[in-house]
Protein backbone atom coordinates (compact mmCIF):
# COMPACT_ATOMS: atom_id res chain seq x y z
CA UNK A 1 0.00 0.00 0.00
CA UNK A 2 1.43 3.55 -0.66
CA UNK A 3 -0.64 5.94 1.26
CA UNK A 4 0.95 9.37 0.39
CA UNK A 5 -0.98 11.36 2.69
CA UNK A 6 -1.17 14.74 4.25
CA UNK A 7 -2.19 13.83 7.92
CA UNK A 8 -4.97 15.79 9.90
CA UNK A 9 -5.31 16.96 13.60
CA UNK A 10 -5.03 14.55 16.07
CA UNK A 11 -7.67 12.97 17.58
CA UNK A 12 -6.53 11.33 21.08
CA UNK A 13 -3.46 9.98 20.60
CA UNK A 14 -0.26 10.47 21.87
CA UNK A 15 2.70 12.50 20.86
CA UNK A 16 6.05 11.12 21.15
CA UNK A 17 8.98 12.17 18.91
CA UNK A 18 12.45 13.72 19.11
CA UNK A 19 14.82 15.07 16.02
CA UNK A 20 17.74 17.25 15.75
CA UNK A 21 19.35 17.95 12.07
CA UNK A 22 20.88 20.66 9.83
CA UNK A 23 17.76 21.00 7.53
CA UNK A 24 19.21 21.16 4.34
CA UNK A 25 16.14 18.65 3.00
CA UNK A 26 12.61 19.54 3.92
CA UNK A 27 10.56 16.60 5.45
CA UNK A 28 6.67 16.80 4.84
CA UNK A 29 5.93 13.31 6.27
CA UNK A 30 7.11 10.11 8.13
CA UNK A 31 4.44 7.54 8.33
CA UNK A 32 5.65 4.03 10.25
CA UNK A 33 3.45 0.75 10.57
CA UNK A 34 3.45 -2.55 11.63
CA UNK A 35 0.60 -3.30 9.92
CA UNK A 36 -1.64 -6.56 9.42
CA UNK A 37 -2.91 -6.75 5.83
CA UNK A 38 -7.05 -8.06 5.00
CA UNK A 39 -8.32 -8.31 1.46
CA UNK A 40 -11.99 -7.84 2.15
CA UNK A 41 -11.52 -9.45 5.56
CA UNK A 42 -9.53 -11.95 5.09
CA UNK A 43 -5.95 -12.09 6.31
CA UNK A 44 -3.27 -13.33 3.62
CA UNK A 45 -1.02 -16.73 4.45
CA UNK A 46 1.75 -13.88 5.19
CA UNK A 47 -0.44 -10.78 6.95
CA UNK A 48 2.30 -8.99 8.90
CA UNK A 49 4.59 -6.27 7.30
CA UNK A 50 6.83 -3.65 8.60
CA UNK A 51 5.98 -0.34 6.47
CA UNK A 52 7.33 3.21 5.94
CA UNK A 53 7.28 5.75 3.29
CA UNK A 54 8.31 9.56 3.23
CA UNK A 55 7.01 12.83 1.47
CA UNK A 56 9.41 15.43 0.88
CA UNK A 57 9.58 18.96 -0.50
CA UNK A 58 11.65 18.81 -3.01
CA UNK A 59 13.96 15.38 -2.68
CA UNK A 60 16.30 15.79 -5.51
CA UNK A 61 19.45 16.09 -3.58
CA UNK A 62 18.45 13.00 -1.55
CA UNK A 63 20.41 9.92 -2.57
CA UNK A 64 19.67 7.41 0.55
CA UNK A 65 18.66 7.00 3.89
CA UNK A 66 20.15 5.47 6.95
CA UNK A 67 18.27 4.05 9.35
CA UNK A 68 19.56 3.37 12.65
CA UNK A 69 17.78 1.47 15.81
CA UNK A 70 19.42 2.06 19.37
CA UNK A 71 21.67 -0.48 20.33
CA UNK A 72 22.76 -1.35 16.69
CA UNK A 73 22.17 -4.43 15.11
CA UNK A 74 18.54 -5.65 14.23
CA UNK A 75 16.28 -3.04 12.87
CA UNK A 76 19.19 -1.07 10.91
CA UNK A 77 19.02 -0.64 7.28
CA UNK A 78 19.24 1.70 4.11
CA UNK A 79 15.91 3.23 2.06
CA UNK A 80 16.58 3.63 -1.49
CA UNK A 81 13.73 5.62 -4.20
CA UNK A 82 11.75 3.21 -5.53
CA UNK A 83 10.50 4.16 -8.54
CA UNK A 84 9.96 7.90 -7.53
CA UNK A 85 8.66 6.74 -4.08
CA UNK A 86 10.95 6.89 -0.80
CA UNK A 87 9.38 3.67 1.02
CA UNK A 88 10.27 0.87 2.37
CA UNK A 89 8.56 -2.44 2.79
CA UNK A 90 8.78 -5.95 4.83
CA UNK A 91 5.77 -8.29 3.82
CA UNK A 92 6.24 -11.48 4.59
CA UNK A 93 6.04 -12.37 8.56
CA UNK A 94 3.21 -14.74 9.89
CA UNK A 95 3.08 -13.19 13.05
CA UNK A 96 3.98 -9.54 14.96
CA UNK A 97 6.13 -11.44 17.29
CA UNK A 98 8.24 -12.47 14.08
CA UNK A 99 8.39 -9.27 13.05
CA UNK A 100 9.97 -7.54 15.90
CA UNK A 101 12.47 -9.92 15.89
CA UNK A 102 14.11 -8.02 12.85
CA UNK A 103 12.55 -4.46 13.96
CA UNK A 104 11.67 -4.41 17.28
CA UNK A 105 10.88 -1.17 19.61
CA UNK A 106 12.76 1.63 20.20
CA UNK A 107 14.56 4.88 18.73
CA UNK A 108 15.10 4.43 15.49
CA UNK A 109 17.20 7.50 13.33
CA UNK A 110 16.58 8.35 10.11
CA UNK A 111 19.99 9.58 8.41
CA UNK A 112 18.83 11.24 5.14
CA UNK A 113 22.04 11.77 3.23
CA UNK A 114 23.35 12.77 -0.64
CA UNK A 115 25.47 10.59 -3.12
CA UNK A 116 28.79 11.68 -0.91
CA UNK A 117 26.87 10.77 2.09
CA UNK A 118 26.84 14.19 3.33
CA UNK A 119 23.83 14.38 6.43
CA UNK A 120 21.02 16.32 4.91
CA UNK A 121 18.47 15.73 7.49
CA UNK A 122 18.67 13.92 10.77
CA UNK A 123 15.21 12.68 12.37
CA UNK A 124 14.93 10.34 15.21
CA UNK A 125 11.77 8.88 16.19
CA UNK A 126 10.48 7.16 19.20
CA UNK A 127 8.90 3.51 18.31
CA UNK A 128 7.73 1.97 21.39
CA UNK A 129 4.96 1.94 23.37
CA UNK A 130 2.41 0.97 20.59
CA UNK A 131 -0.15 -2.69 20.27
CA UNK A 132 -2.12 -4.09 18.28
CA UNK A 133 -5.97 -3.70 17.79
CA UNK A 134 -8.21 -6.32 18.20
CA UNK A 135 -10.00 -6.31 14.91
CA UNK A 136 -10.38 -4.68 11.27
CA UNK A 137 -13.39 -3.21 10.13
CA UNK A 138 -15.94 -5.36 8.10
CA UNK A 139 -17.10 -3.56 4.69
CA UNK A 140 -20.65 -3.10 3.87
CA UNK A 141 -20.45 -0.37 0.72
CA UNK A 142 -18.74 -2.21 -1.63
CA UNK A 143 -19.37 -5.17 0.15
CA UNK A 144 -17.13 -7.72 -1.57
CA UNK A 145 -13.98 -7.22 -2.81
CA UNK A 146 -13.94 -6.40 -7.03
CA UNK A 147 -17.48 -5.49 -6.51
CA UNK A 148 -19.11 -2.79 -9.52
CA UNK A 149 -21.83 -0.53 -10.02
CA UNK A 150 -20.19 1.64 -7.14
CA UNK A 151 -21.98 5.78 -7.73
CA UNK A 152 -19.73 8.13 -8.71
CA UNK A 153 -20.53 10.03 -5.30
CA UNK A 154 -20.39 7.29 -3.05
CA UNK A 155 -20.53 6.82 0.99
CA UNK A 156 -18.37 4.55 1.74
CA UNK A 157 -20.55 2.27 5.13
CA UNK A 158 -18.46 -0.55 7.32
CA UNK A 159 -19.31 -1.68 11.09
CA UNK A 160 -16.26 -1.98 13.60
CA UNK A 161 -16.66 -2.05 17.27
CA UNK A 162 -15.61 1.07 19.58
CA UNK A 163 -13.14 -0.95 21.30
CA UNK A 164 -11.14 -2.65 18.67
CA UNK A 165 -8.72 -0.01 18.49
CA UNK A 166 -8.12 3.54 19.23
CA UNK A 167 -7.94 5.74 15.89
CA UNK A 168 -9.37 4.92 11.87
CA UNK A 169 -7.63 6.13 9.32
CA UNK A 170 -9.36 5.59 5.57
CA UNK A 171 -7.42 6.11 2.14
CA UNK A 172 -8.89 6.11 -1.43
CA UNK A 173 -6.25 5.30 -4.26
CA UNK A 174 -6.12 5.55 -7.88
CA UNK A 175 -4.51 1.97 -8.62
CA UNK A 176 -3.67 2.82 -12.36
CA UNK A 177 -1.42 6.09 -10.77
CA UNK A 178 -0.81 4.72 -7.38
CA UNK A 179 -1.55 8.22 -6.00
CA UNK A 180 -3.92 9.24 -2.89
CA UNK A 181 -7.74 10.21 -4.20
CA UNK A 182 -8.43 11.49 -0.50
CA UNK A 183 -7.79 10.54 2.61
CA UNK A 184 -9.49 11.17 6.20
CA UNK A 185 -6.87 10.44 9.50
CA UNK A 186 -6.61 9.71 11.91
CA UNK A 187 -11.04 10.05 13.17
CA UNK A 188 -12.75 8.39 16.10
CA UNK A 189 -13.70 4.76 16.14
CA UNK A 190 -17.39 5.61 16.19
CA UNK A 191 -16.79 6.05 12.70
CA UNK A 192 -18.60 4.02 10.24
CA UNK A 193 -18.71 6.29 7.10
CA UNK A 194 -17.09 7.50 4.51
CA UNK A 195 -18.03 10.82 2.17
CA UNK A 196 -14.51 10.94 0.00
CA UNK A 197 -14.01 14.09 -2.16
CA UNK A 198 -15.31 13.61 -5.51
CA UNK A 199 -17.01 12.75 -7.81
CA UNK A 200 -14.72 9.90 -8.81
CA UNK A 201 -13.72 8.83 -12.54
CA UNK A 202 -16.70 6.51 -14.27
CA UNK A 203 -15.71 3.04 -15.26
CA UNK A 204 -12.72 3.50 -13.28
CA UNK A 205 -11.27 0.90 -10.67
CA UNK A 206 -10.02 2.68 -6.87
CA UNK A 207 -8.68 0.63 -4.22
CA UNK A 208 -10.28 1.89 -0.79
CA UNK A 209 -8.15 0.79 2.94
CA UNK A 210 -9.81 1.52 5.83
CA UNK A 211 -7.40 0.87 8.95
CA UNK A 212 -7.92 0.65 12.90
CA UNK A 213 -4.88 1.58 15.12
CA UNK A 214 -4.18 -0.10 18.13
CA UNK A 215 -3.62 2.00 21.60
CA UNK A 216 -0.36 3.82 21.99
CA UNK A 217 -0.52 5.10 18.05
CA UNK A 218 1.66 8.06 17.79
CA UNK A 219 0.24 11.26 15.01
CA UNK A 220 1.86 14.36 15.14
CA UNK A 221 3.93 17.35 14.49
CA UNK A 222 8.07 18.35 15.24
CA UNK A 223 10.62 20.50 13.77
CA UNK A 224 14.58 20.14 13.24
CA UNK A 225 16.38 23.27 12.77
CA UNK A 226 14.04 25.45 10.29
CA UNK A 227 12.16 22.18 8.85
CA UNK A 228 8.75 21.37 10.26
CA UNK A 229 7.23 17.88 9.19
CA UNK A 230 4.19 15.72 10.46
CA UNK A 231 4.69 12.14 11.49
CA UNK A 232 2.46 8.76 12.62
CA UNK A 233 3.70 5.66 14.29
CA UNK A 234 1.54 2.68 14.42
CA UNK A 235 0.61 -0.42 14.62
CA UNK A 236 -2.68 -1.28 12.60
CA UNK A 237 -4.85 -4.00 10.88
CA UNK A 238 -5.50 -2.77 7.41
CA UNK A 239 -8.48 -3.92 5.55
CA UNK A 240 -8.52 -3.43 1.64
CA UNK A 241 -11.33 -3.41 -1.06
CA UNK A 242 -11.34 -2.94 -5.01
CA UNK A 243 -14.32 -1.61 -6.89
CA UNK A 244 -15.08 -0.10 -10.07
CA UNK A 245 -17.82 2.81 -10.40
CA UNK A 246 -20.60 2.69 -12.44
CA UNK A 247 -20.04 3.46 -16.33
CA UNK A 248 -20.53 6.77 -18.03
CA UNK A 249 -23.97 8.31 -18.44
CA UNK A 250 -23.65 8.02 -22.46
CA UNK A 251 -23.16 4.66 -22.30
CA UNK A 252 -25.38 3.78 -20.03
CA UNK A 253 -27.71 5.65 -22.45
CA UNK A 254 -26.33 3.40 -25.33
CA UNK A 255 -27.23 0.47 -23.11
CA UNK A 256 -30.75 1.38 -22.45
CA UNK A 257 -31.45 2.59 -26.63
CA UNK A 258 -30.03 -0.66 -27.32
CA UNK A 259 -32.59 -3.12 -24.89
CA UNK A 260 -35.40 -0.66 -26.21
CA UNK A 261 -34.55 -1.43 -29.67
CA UNK A 262 -34.07 -4.96 -29.15
CA UNK A 263 -36.91 -5.40 -27.27
CA UNK A 264 -39.34 -3.21 -30.06
CA UNK A 265 -37.68 -6.03 -32.86
CA UNK A 266 -38.66 -8.93 -30.62
CA UNK A 267 -42.66 -7.19 -30.77
CA UNK A 268 -42.07 -6.99 -34.13
CA UNK A 269 -41.53 -10.72 -34.62
CA UNK A 270 -44.18 -11.63 -32.37
CA UNK A 271 -46.82 -9.37 -34.02
CA UNK A 272 -46.00 -11.45 -37.53
CA UNK A 273 -46.62 -15.15 -35.96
Amino acid sequence: MKKLITICAVVGLIVAVAGTAQAALDIDLIFMTSVKEHLDGTAGGTPWGFEIWFNFDDPDTLHHIDVTLSGGGVGSFTINEDFGYWEYGVFDYSSLGALQSDYPAGDYTFSFEDSGNDVLNSVTLDYTGLSSPLNRVDFINPSYDGETGISTTPTFTWTVDSGDGDALGMWLFDPDTDDDIDENFPVSMDTTSWEPLGPLDPAHTYDLEVSVFGAGATVGEDTVGDDTFEYALAFEYLNEIEFTTVPEPATIALLGLGGLLLRKRRDRKQSKK
